[in-house]
């Protein structure tokens, strides 16, 4: 038999469809939480163990290698034993990291501590998308910028908690402690009714046909190309927008995490209808304006004259972005041939990718020429996703059983 889909079917969603999106919401904004009450606290971080720039980027480059390393394991993982047991165990995992990050006395025991929590990120970000891909794939309609509109929700909530326990001068320790705590609660609350069946589709009998699936390079890489500029400036903003805020633009403390406040709110605020977007003008015309913006937003950051402009370039930068990666891991998520999740899982390396060469460059520009200047390279790459976004058009994919 020979299946031809780029999506499946439009039929009503089952109970358990719904329940599995409820999980798969729940999911989404806890990894935002998480990630957001860590990334916010870098400068903290990075003033606690007295980390020069180049050392920031050894610690984001050791992050960001594990969490590809994490996302690789993840698609054969998930292949053997099912995305849902996969993501729920790595979001207890990533949880008790946190909550060591801060423990650790010196920068050896520092990297190995972050490096173990990225390898669950990784997890987590492979497998939390290949959930929301199969659920979509149910309701037979875009759904998947929603489940991301989660992970920003999350993640806004965890800026604003990182300001506020800043303005509180709550200890880093206890700060993400409580952060531990309230994710293990909510994983154990939230996410228990995650899809059973993979892979993405349902096209194969059980979760173990899917390691069998065969995976198209070339496609794999083309794609990951603009998605992995995308991640390149989110990394810019996520891990050096509050830093240049402080050393670029002479902000205060407080204001540092606001960056990447703004970005997220901004971001959420444009996945709330960015579904309806998609189904409007298609995948491809969505990427292709969404660069365009992009390649404003950056140009006023680099340009701003003072902190509020650059606030709000990286909040419209939060618009520009906000789509690209749900509809880079839906187009990933039928490039399997059975629809086994190791090409989203292998796209979504291009994020750590994009993390580690944006630590490289813009820690190097930083050091090299002024932190005023970090936002350079971002603006040269942001045209890269206007020239490719055809790479997100509607695929179809041919399974024979």
């Amino acid at each position: 038999m020979t299946i031809e889909s780029s999506a499946a079917a439009p039929t009503a969603p089952t109970a358990a469809d719904r329940a599995a999106r409820a999980s798969c919401f729940a999911a989404f904004a806890i990894q935002g939480f998480m990630f957001a009450s860590l990334i916010t606290r870098l400068p903290t971080i990075k003033d606690r163990f007295d980390l020069s720039d180049y050392q920031v980027l050894a610690v984001l480059g050791v992050v960001s290698i594990m969490c590809a390393v994490g996302s690789v394991a993840a698609g054969y993982a998930a292949a053997r034993f099912g995305s849902a047991v996969v993501l729920r165990t790595a979001l207890v995992a990533a949880a008790v990291c946190i909550g060591t990050v801060a423990l650790p006395g010196a920068l050896p025991a520092l990297l190995v501590v972050l490096g173990v929590y990225g390898l669950f990120v990784g997890s987590i970000d492979a497998t939390m998308n290949m959930q929301g891909v199969g659920v979509q794939d149910r309701y037979g309609r875009s759904i998947m910028v929603g489940f991301h509109g989660m992970w920003s929700l999350g993640a806004v909530v965890g800026g604003i908690y990182a300001t506020i326990t800043i303005e509180l001068g709550l200890p880093l320790p206890a700060t993400l402690a409580i952060v531990t705590v309230a994710a293990l609660l909510l994983v154990a609350l939230l996410c228990r009714n995650l899809l059973a069946v993979d892979p993405i589709d349902g096209h194969a009998d059980s979760v173990g046909e899917a390691v069998k699936a065969s995976v198209p390079w070339v496609p794999v890489l083309l794609l990951a190309i603009p998605t992995f500029v995308m991640w390149f400036l989110d990394s810019a903003t996520s891990a050096w927008g509050g830093i240049y805020l402080i050393d670029g633009l002479g902000s205060s403390d407080s204001a540092a995490p606001l960056a990447f406040t703004a970005y997220q709110l901004v971001l959420l605020l444009t996945r709330l209808v960015g579904d309806r977007v998609v189904r409007r003008f298609g995948a491809v015309a969505t990427v292709r304006g969404s660069g365009v913006i992009c390649v404003v937003a950056v140009a006023m950051i680099v340009a701003a004259p003072s902190v509020g402009v650059a606030i709000t370039g990286f909040g419209i930068l939060g618009a520009g972005l906000a789509m690209i990666p749900p509809l880079s891991m839906v187009a990933a998520g039928h490039l399997d041939s059975e629809g086994g999740g190791q090409a989203l899982a292998r796209v979504n390396v291009s994020n750590y990718v994009g993390y580690i060469l944006a630590a490289v460059a813009l820690a190097a520009v930083a050091e090299q020429i002024s932190h005023r200047a970090m936002f350079i390279i971002p603006l040269v790459l942001a045209p890269v996703i206007v020239l490719m976004a055809g790479r997100f058009a509607p695929r179809t994919r041919s399974v024979t059983s």
